[in-house]
This record gives structure tokens, sequence and C-alpha cells, in this order.
């Protein structure tokens, strides 16, 4: 049984990717709240280099333009982390980008902007208890 939010320790790591700032703090507010530590990442390179240096329990990526530029820091995720549960988050659905998402391994690919509930529900479902 997951521990209700608020309960969790604050050893959990959390990478973000959008290179959108508003978009990227709105995502992170959530996880800091329950005490994350929280890696935010505006470029493609710096998640990289931060998927090469740490290990995280948890990844929200955005899948950037209709391209998917997302997939390199997917991709780089699954090579260093390849256990991660990872987000792939888009401004709107595209579904040729969702299937590669998920064959990519995403547990989820959601339509931005996520609410904070959805982001709760998402912390309880995939990290559980510490």
């Amino acid at each position: 049984m997951a521990q209700e939010i608020g309960a969790f320790s604050n050893t959990w790591k959390v990478l973000i990717f959008d290179q959108d700032i508003e978009t990227l703090a709105r995502h992170a507010e959530p996880f800091e709240a329950q005490g994350f530590e929280v890696h935010k990442c505006m470029s493609i390179e710096s998640a990289m280099r931060c998927i090469e240096r740490e290990e995280f329990d948890i990844a929200v990526v955005d899948q950037g333009s209709p391209s998917f530029e997302g997939r390199r820091v997917i991709r780089h995720l699954v090579r260093y982390n390849s256990h991660v549960p990872f987000i792939a988050l888009a401004r709107s659905r595209d579904d040729q980008c969702c299937q590669q998402a998920f064959e990519l391994g995403a547990t989820e690919y959601l339509e931005k902007p996520v609410s904070t509930a959805k982001v709760n529900m998402i912390i309880q479902e995939f990290l559980g208890s510490p």
C-alpha cells in the first residue's frame, strides 16, 4: 500500500525535462512540495549529462515539438537507467509520438498541462513507499 503524500522520504530523485521554464517549474512544484530532490533540465544536453551522473526514481520528459526531440532524452535515460519509470508529456496528443513513447518504455503519455492532482497520483502509483 502506498504511503500518504507528504510522508515520503526526501531521498527520491526526479528528473524533469522541459524546454519551457514555466512548464518546468509547474511540473516540479508537486514533487518539491513533497520533499523530493528534483533535477530540472531545460536542454537535451543538460538532461543527458544529469542522467549520466545521477540515478533517478522517476522521470518526466517533454516530447518537445511534433518531431519528438524528447526521444533523445528518453533513449539516454533507458540506456543509463532502464528501470526508471518515465512519463512523456506533449502539448497535444500525437498518436505516432505516443506510440513511440510507449515503444521506448513510457509508463504514461500525458497532454499538458498536467494537474497537480494527476502528478500526486503518479507519485503514489510509481513510487509508492520508500
